[in-house]
């Protein structure tokens, strides 16, 4: 009786159960293979997205802050860091 289930030339219900796991797991990967193909890549864990802030407006500067950076640096002097403070100032226009 034994030799019908595990017998030569016969897998068996666990051969048989097993193989089809096999192939249903076959069929799964390659449908998510053809979808993935179809719909293409996707941003994810394996794309990430772009950085915050891309895309948006470059906000320009403010003049007084480029000119206290460049004088923290080292760039420029402090009569010349208060010679140009001091022209900023008066050529500013009016903000309203």
């Amino acid at each position: 009786m034994m030799y019908w289930w595990f017998g030569p030339g016969h897998v068996g219900w666990i051969g048989l159960i097993v193989g089809g796991l096999i192939w249903i797991l076959v069929v799964a990967l390659f449908v998510a293979l053809i979808v993935r193909l179809v719909r293409g890549p996707r941003r994810g864990y394996w794309m990430p997205g772009p950085p915050p802030g891309w895309g948006q407006p470059i906000q320009p500067d403010d003049p007084e802050q480029v000119l206290r950076t460049r004088f923290a640096r080292g760039e420029i002097g402090p009569e010349e860091f208060q010679q140009r403070l001091d022209v900023l100032r008066r050529t500013r226009p009016p903000q309203g």
